[in-house]
């Protein structure tokens, strides 16, 4: 093992980084299309979606503690994290590929009407087993990055770098999917003329280079940094075998951490919102403000300099301030930016749809938004190195899978609570019809929409700000903190020699 506070190489970091993307460009096909897609281009009801999404996420919920703490537990040649990153990426492009490719037999054809119940069925089944591919890579990643340094400055920049290529990716990946491959429109086959992201014909070509995409960066992000297994934690020799029992004991043990407990109460209050914007926002482009696809994709684009901005200012805003400081005031701005327009349009305070002041104020809303963003995840995921380290302290043990999959348990469960939400809204409260068509939906319909996207989305997230003021683990005690691991490593080091000199002395 080398000493505690190594510096990482840059080729490392960007290995790491690269990992990023193939999460974010799943996430990016089935957060922003999934409901448009079955709603819209096929007719599944929106409340069966936003269920089939709640269990799906549910599940992923419950998976991902397991996942981490048999991660936590692997003993091999290729190390505790990376035979996940090399099992995962194959079957999760191919559940990809399915969830958006449900048989015509389910879809009605042409003609026919939608098989509601199999459709349901088609679309929980791929998305139970797409979350859980996606869990079996995204929690030893992130534990690996937990572990691959434990300097507090070098594990913000690896987490950076982390954000910069999974989120720039992103964007530009939805940049490329709303200005290439939805660009124009489609005609119906009784003349009506609809955007092509509600034809599900327009699909192929760009779940095809999601698909791409995710295979070939998980591959070499696992690929790059597997020169740095010898230097990893291992489990400890004669640790419990992994149980039911001993799956709550280590939870309910890192529950007893405040500090940890405090982030996982925030995280379940801000994803509750986030599922919400996740199944709304697309439906916010489409009706509320009727825009393109032309000038939906500068959303992406125009967001990835805020990212890499956010990104970077976020270290050099740790060193000057506590991490809870710099979490609080990213996602205030997040949650600010992402639902400002949409209040201001219902108090009649922005510009009309088809105003060229319109755009312009959009952007620069997800520019803010997208730079809150980025600061506050680089900081959250540093808390959580950190705890780790506080953790190893208190116990002895190495648990970053279960330290960030826990986190994942709470902020998932949430999650799919905000998607079940919105979907039961579009059918039950704002009523949203098959086959809206953009400019034509009534104006009772756009008004509902603006209300759950904008206000109600928003109220749970700012609750969220209140459990990470008190977040109480400063930057002098993490120093501490790795002080002390580093003069217990040295005295196991010392204590190791000395035993292995005396029975050298006994053999003699």
């Amino acid at each position: 093992m080398n000493d505690i506070r190594q510096k990482l190489p840059l080729m490392t970091k960007i290995a790491f980084g690269v990992g990023s993307m193939g999460e974010i460009v799943f996430l990016g096909m089935f957060n922003t299309f999934i409901s448009i897609y079955y709603n819209q281009a096929i007719g599944l009801s929106n409340s069966l979606i936003g269920t089939a999404i709640m269990l799906a996420i549910l599940g992923d919920a419950i998976s991902d503690p397991v996942v981490g703490m048999i991660s936590d537990r692997w003993r091999s040649r290729w190390g505790r994290r990376h035979p996940f990153l090399f099992a995962a990426p194959i079957p999760l492009a191919i559940s990809l590929y399915f969830i958006f490719n449900p048989p015509e037999m389910f879809t009605g054809g042409l003609a026919g009407d939608p098989d509601q119940m199999w459709l349901f069925v088609w679309l929980m089944s791929w998305t139970i087993l797409a979350r859980l591919f996606l869990t079996l890579y995204t929690i030893p990643h992130f534990a690996l990055g937990g572990e691959l340094t434990k300097d507090a400055n070098d594990r913000s920049k690896l987490f950076s770098i982390n954000s910069v290529f999974g989120y720039a990716s992103g964007a530009l990946f939805a940049f490329t999917a709303w200005g290439f491959f939805f660009a124009g429109e489609s005609v119906l086959a009784d003349g009506t003329v609809i955007p092509k992201h509600l034809d599900a014909s327009s699909y192929g070509p760009v779940v095809m280079t999601a698909c791409s995409i995710i295979l070939v960066s998980i591959f070499l992000s696992a690929i790059g940094t597997k020169n740095r297994i010898p230097h990893l934690s291992k489990p400890p020799i004669g640790q419990e075998r992994l149980s039911l029992t001993s799956f709550y004991k280590d939870l309910l043990g890192a529950l007893k951490n405040p500090n940890y407990a405090y982030i996982m109460v925030g995280y379940f209050l801000l994803m509750i919102s986030v599922g919400m914007n996740e199944t709304l926002q697309v439906f916010v482009y489409t009706y509320f403000w009727e825009l393109q696809t032309e000038q939906i994709r500068w959303f992406g684009l125009a967001s990835v300099p805020a990212i890499i901005l956010g990104a970077i200012l976020s270290p050099l805003l740790m060193k000057k301030f506590e991490r809870r400081f710099v979490v609080m005031g990213g996602l205030f701005a997040l949650i600010l930016f992402v639902q400002l327009p949409i209040d201001l349009r219902l108090l009649g305070l922005m510009p009309a749809n088809g105003s060229e002041m319109l755009m312009p104020l959009l952007v620069a809303s997800v520019m803010c938004a997208a730079l809150g963003f980025a600061i506050g995840l680089v900081a959250i995921l540093s808390m959580l190195g950190d705890i780790s380290d506080q953790n190893e302290l208190f116990t002895g043990l190495r648990q970053e899978g279960l330290i960030f999959s826990a986190r994942a348990f709470f902020a998932k469960a949430s999650n799919s609570a905000g998607h079940f939400i919105a979907g039961v809204s579009l059918d039950l409260f704002i009523i949203l019809p098959f086959e809206a068509v953009p400019g034509e939906v009534d104006s009772d319909v756009v008004w509902r929409l603006g209300v759950m996207s904008g206000p109600i989305m928003a109220f749970a997230a700012l609750f969220s700000l209140l459990f990470y003021a008190r977040y109480h683990l400063t930057r002098a005690e993490h120093d501490r903190i790795l002080d002390e691991l580093s003069a217990r490593q040295m005295q196991n080091k010392a204590d190791a020699k000395s035993g292995v000199q005396i029975r050298n002395q006994g053999d003699g």
